[in-house]
């Protein structure tokens, strides 16, 4: 075992031209509607470079936030990642369709998908981790979709087991959303081995789950909020053998987040645990 613990502006400017040329021609301004279109259309076209850019500026920030392994990507969204101090050994600029296969994860721009066309496909799973706009960031299967489709199946029931054991463990307890999300093996295997891990010790209340995909059973919940540790609201103090722990884990079992905080619709602070894109496959029966 792992664990060493005990038993989401274009129309308006559209819409600012229409006004303004309309008032010109009530003015008996000399504008034809050759004139309005030759000044209309490069206008939308920078809005549509405007929202194509605005969109790789935040799937760069949510890749640099959550994902780690390596990333593969086109010239603008390795640019933005290297300013978001990703390293850049991890940073993977994709030439051809074989270089997707050294990569952990892709960002698909619509440049990269018209580069690749059908050809991504076969080996990057079906279910993205995001979705930005017209970019989708996926997870690449060099082993063929088929047999990851495969692993991906008897993970759902190895964390579908775990997660009702959890509900039954004497020292945890949960919100009734989060119950359902733990017994409908919702939730990423990690999160799953922390919590059977820290309940040998304390009493933990869940208050939820967060950052999964689309579909929470092939993109588990990578994150935990704890409202309540040993009966009490947990404080750096109360918590930082815990902290401890978490951080002292190595490898894809190391949490790319371990803090105190307050959520805006919290009464109380929680501790907040979180794993990085994508959730492994195969941890529970390994």
């Amino acid at each position: 075992m792992l664990f060493g613990l005990p038993p989401g502006r274009q129309l308006r400017a559209a819409g600012g031209l229409a006004l303004a040329a309309a008032g010109l021609l009530v003015a008996g301004a000399f504008v034809n509607s050759r004139a309005v279109q030759q000044v209309a259309t490069p206008t939308a076209r920078m809005t549509q470079v405007d929202v194509a850019a605005q969109q790789r500026e935040q799937a760069a920030t949510w890749v640099a936030r959550q994902v780690s392994g390596i990333v593969g990507c086109d010239a603008p969204v390795c640019a933005l990642l290297a300013a978001r101090d990703v390293e850049p050994s991890r940073l993977l600029p994709l030439r051809g369709q074989e270089d997707v296969l050294n990569a952990d994860v892709v960002v698909v721009t619509p440049a990269l998908q018209a580069l690749f066309g059908t050809g991504l496909a076969p080996i990057t799973a079906p279910e993205p981790l995001a979705v930005v706009g017209d970019i989708r960031v996926v997870r690449v299967t060099p082993q063929g979709v088929g047999t990851f489709a495969e692993a991906l199946e008897r993970d759902m029931r190895d964390r579908r087991e775990a997660g009702r054991e959890l509900v039954a463990h004497p020292r945890l307890a949960a919100t009734p959303q989060a119950t359902r999300q733990l017994a409908e093996g919702e939730v990423d295997a990690r999160i799953l081995m922390s919590l059977a891990a820290l309940a040998a010790s304390h009493t933990l209340y869940v208050r939820g789950f967060g950052d999964s995909g689309a579909s929470a059973r092939k993109t588990p919940y990578r994150s935990v909020e704890i409202s309540s540790v040993d009966g009490g609201e947990p404080t750096d103090a109360s918590v930082s053998g815990i902290i401890r722990f978490l951080e002292a884990q190595q490898s894809r079992f190391h949490p790319i987040e371990v803090k105190i905080a307050r959520p805006v619709d919290a009464a109380s602070t929680i501790l907040r645990i979180r794993y990085a894109a994508p959730s492994p496959t195969g941890a529970l029966s390994s």
